[in-house]
């Protein structure tokens, strides 16, 4: 095998734990980048002004109990790494735009040090909500196609797998080579969680990232719980146990509803 095949292999794996550490931060969805980035709309179904509206408002109505998204909540998570506990992370809902088939909710993610990035959602007219991933990705690593979309809350009471295939794209070397990772979403039913910011009786979201490196499967799992009316209270990423990669939680300190 070539330098290149190596460290362009090792490269996808790196592309793998972004992702499931960008959606276990992103659940929240937090990053450490300093830069400000923004992302692209995922592709919905055009419509007429009319339809968008009413799309949107059924978005809204079917997922503002699941994750309120309105302008000026504001969400701060307490993040530990192994065993060292991280600055505070602050999310805030700063825009939320109709778009065919739903709403687009862009939110400014902000650590205790001031470095800060933006995400974007798309809440889907079915109760379904695409949440970032490219925005927690580097440079050299980029998703050519897919999505990470959680089912809407019927779909996940269901327990029923949903599974969905990202492609990534990644420059080594001024080489280009790519990553298939594979996600399976499902509902782990409702579940009584603790944080700083209460008691929530919550539903459980389980995420499992796989992919192969190196002849070998590479695999994380996240699990977000999500309250009715406030959101992710709890966010875990478990990587595999041949990862070199330490397990990440995010608590909920606390909830502001916007003015």
């Amino acid at each position: 095998m070539t330098r290149y095949d190596t460290r362009a292999r090792r490269a996808a794996a790196t592309a793998a734990v972004l992702a499931a550490t960008g959606l276990a931060l992103a659940g929240c969805k937090s990053s450490t980048s300093a830069a400000t980035s923004t992302s692209s709309t995922p592709a919905v179904a055009s419509s007429s002004p009319a339809a968008t509206a009413s799309a949107s408002s059924a978005a809204s109505a079917q997922a503002a109990t699941f994750f309120p998204a309105a302008v000026d909540n504001t969400w701060v998570y307490a993040s530990t790494v192994g065993k060292t506990t991280t600055t505070d992370i602050t999310n805030k809902v700063i825009a939320v735009d109709p778009v065919p088939g739903g709403q687009q909710v862009t939110m400014a993610v902000t650590t205790a040090t001031g470095a800060s990035t933006r995400v974007t959602y798309i809440f889907h007219s079915d109760g379904s909500i695409t949440v970032p991933v490219s925005e927690f990705l580097s440079g050299a690593v980029k998703v050519t196609s897919g999505s990470v979309v959680w089912p809407s809350q019927a779909e996940l009471a269901s327990g029923q797998p949903q599974s969905s295939t990202l492609t990534l794209s990644v420059t080594s070397d001024g080489q280009v080579s790519n990553a298939t990772v594979h996600v399976t979403i499902s509902g782990g039913g409702m579940q009584s969680v603790t944080v700083p910011a209460g008691t929530y009786q919550a539903q459980l979201i389980n995420e499992d990232f796989s992919e192969t490196l190196l002849g070998s499967p590479v695999t994380f799992t996240e699990q977000t719980w999500v309250a009715s009316g406030v959101g992710p209270v709890k966010i875990a990423l478990a990587p595999s146990s041949s990862s070199t990669h330490e397990a990440t939680v995010q608590v909920l300190k606390s909830f502001t509803k916007g003015s």
